[in-house]
């Protein structure tokens, strides 16, 4: 199929031109996907013709015989250019796909044999309330759990694909030291809701420290935990900087950290201070992560990882370095005495610091218990999936990462609307001036999304003009008396509502305009990258349709360009219409 044939039209005359001479129906599409794969199949074993001269000449290069050099084999090796002169992170997967020796990139599984198994010595619980009393163990699983527990470090960092076992892990070092008169730990999470939160933190010490003879959970002054007349676990959070000023002056053996990308490089350096001990034993740091290339701790851990795929070194994980910090400077060593003797300190001034890498292959437990959890990973956008799955510390949301136009299948644009659709939602993204400083004005759009019963979703109109503020109101009630005629009453308006009292005067006004409809102000939360990131999972699994429309080449372009571009109006109408729709609160069975 040509190119042109994948981009969608952009007038009534090219949709009518390519009506009637390009296009498949599903029907006959599904009847030669079978000959198309033989075909392709029966190519890719075939021979490089002897025209392709400087494709032979590089499988010759590579040392390729002259019996094996079929198109198959032409394909490899542009992957293996792609992975190793390129860096492409895509291809690298593919090959260790390929190969099967994925442990090479540090990507995916490890074989069982090669799992580091450090003893740790096991915490016996008994079970109380049954007629034959049996130990419980609890115990970090074989592989990085054990590491990060085991590891002799002074701060160890716990990080990489989620569904791990990072916070299991981390509370479950929690007693370690339970029996220790005095010992104090701590354990903070960025806000109070992630302790509390259904599946929280908090839920999950409760699953765990109940099996724990002695252990009593306490709610004030802090969620906290008592072993017996000894330890003490408490879950804080360190929201802003203010927060510090209530840990002057304390000591915490044990600081914890859940999720340490969630705090800032200045809170985690104070906080050491705050890492000491009369108790007897040693402070120490705990601190789980997943990946994330904007933040401080990217950085922090970047010997740990490969600069030029963004993986974890897996011969590296586990490995201790040193660091001080000198005037707010954090430097790195091999050892306390070289460090002492470049920065002219004390050896003891030193701390010890290592990585431990996770991935989700490591947690066989999970694994069993819930296999679903896999196939949610591998169902999120690009980005997420680079970072949440193969733990990839470099991947950075660029233009195209969200949105591609190929994304929507080649059956998925329409010339006219299906008459399946049982719900609508037109979200509005509202200019927010009338002119800047160029003397451009602000986009207004607003985006019609429909869900369909079989699922899907369509994209069935976008406006998208530059009005001056004073019009704006007078559009939107227009285009809903307009949409309303066409697609009937399972119809819905959704308007961004700005933070704060002005916001809430601004919004009131629409939904008085817009009197006698089902319409919605909705707060703004979020950035605009998380707010598009449902939509965008739909899109690249291919369960979005597109109307063909004029508008369609001014759309694909904006949402090609996310987030990178000046301009996202469309982008945040589209998000808000999608999430919208596929609200959990709305009934679509009701409907049907």
């Amino acid at each position: 199929m040509a190119k042109k044939d994948l981009i969608p039209v952009r007038s009534k005359e090219e949709a009518k031109a390519r009506g009637r001479n390009g296009g498949l129906k599903s029907g006959e599409s599904r009847r030669q996907k079978k000959t198309m794969r033989e075909m392709a199949k029966s190519l890719m074993e075939a021979s490089v013709s002897k025209q392709m001269g400087n494709v032979r000449d590089t499988l010759k290069r590579m040392g390729i015989d002259e019996n094996d050099m079929t198109y198959q084999a032409a394909v490899v090796v542009r992957l293996i250019q792609k992975a190793m002169v390129d860096g492409d992170v895509n291809a690298v997967r593919v090959l260790g796909e390929l190969t099967g020796e994925l442990n090479k990139y540090g990507i995916f599984d490890i074989a069982e044999e090669n799992i580091i198994d450090v003893p740790y010595p096991a915490i016996l619980i008994p079970e109380n309330g049954r007629d034959e009393p049996r130990q419980n163990v609890l115990e970090p699983q074989a592989g990085p759990q054990t590491m990060f527990m085991a590891s002799s470090a002074d701060i160890v960092i716990y990080g990489g694909a989620a569904g791990g076992g990072k916070t299991y892990a981390l509370l479950l070092e929690a007693l370690r030291h339970k029996d220790v008169k005095n010992f104090g730990a701590v354990i903070f999470r960025k806000n109070y809701t992630q302790i509390t939160a259904e599946g929280g933190l908090w839920d999950a010490s409760i699953k765990l420290f109940s099996q724990v003879a002695n252990a009593q959970p306490m709610k004030s002054p802090k969620l906290h935990w008592r072993f017996g007349d000894n330890a003490k676990l408490t879950f804080a959070h360190l929201d802003g900087e203010d927060d510090l000023l209530a840990w002057q002056g304390t000591e915490i053996a044990y600081l914890g950290f859940d999720e340490l990308t969630h705090f800032t490089r200045h809170q985690f350096l104070y906080m050491l201070s705050r890492n000491r001990s009369t108790c007897g034993v040693k402070p120490y740091v705990r601190a789980t992560c997943n990946p994330d290339s904007d933040k401080w701790v990217a950085d922090f851990v970047s010997w740990w990882i490969d600069q030029d795929t963004g993986y974890p070194i897996r011969e590296r994980s586990g490995v201790i370095r040193y660091m001080c910090v000198v005037n707010n400077v954090i430097y790195w060593g091999d050892s306390p005495e070289e460090l002492a003797k470049d920065h002219n300190i004390m050896p003891e001034d030193c701390k010890s610091v290592t990585f431990i890498a996770s991935r989700l292959q490591d947690n066989k437990i999970l694994m069993k218990s819930d296999p679903s959890y896999l196939a949610n990973l591998k169902a999120m956008t690009e980005v997420d999936m680079e970072r949440l799955l193969y733990g990839n510390w470099k991947i950075k949301a660029q233009a195209g990462k969200y949105f591609k136009r190929t994304q929507i299948p080649l059956d998925g644009y329409y010339q006219q609307l299906p008459d399946d659709v049982v719900y609508w939602c037109r979200a509005w993204d509202l200019a927010a001036t009338d002119e800047d400083e160029n003397g451009d004005a602000d986009y207004t759009s607003g985006v019609l999304i429909g869900r369909r019963k079989n699922g899907r979703y369509i994209i069935a109109d976008v406006i998208n003009k530059q009005i001056k503020a004073g019009e704006v109101e007078s559009l939107i009630r227009m285009t809903a008396i307009s949409d309303r005629k066409k697609y009937g009453f399972n119809y819905k308006v959704r308007i961004p509502q700005d933070p704060g009292a002005a916001g809430k005067i601004v919004a009131k006004q629409y939904l008085n305009g817009l009197s006698g409809f089902n319409v919605k102000a909705e707060p703004v939360s979020g950035s605009k990258e998380l707010r598009a990131t449902p939509l965008a999972i739909q899109w690249q699994n291919g369960f979005i349709d597109v109307l063909i429309a004029e508008w369609n080449e001014m759309y694909f372009s904006q949402l090609e360009s996310f987030p990178e571009s000046k301009n996202d109006d469309m982008v945040d109408a589209s998000s808000d219409a999608f999430n919208e729709l596929a609200d959990k609160s709305f009934d679509i069975n009701a409907l049907l």
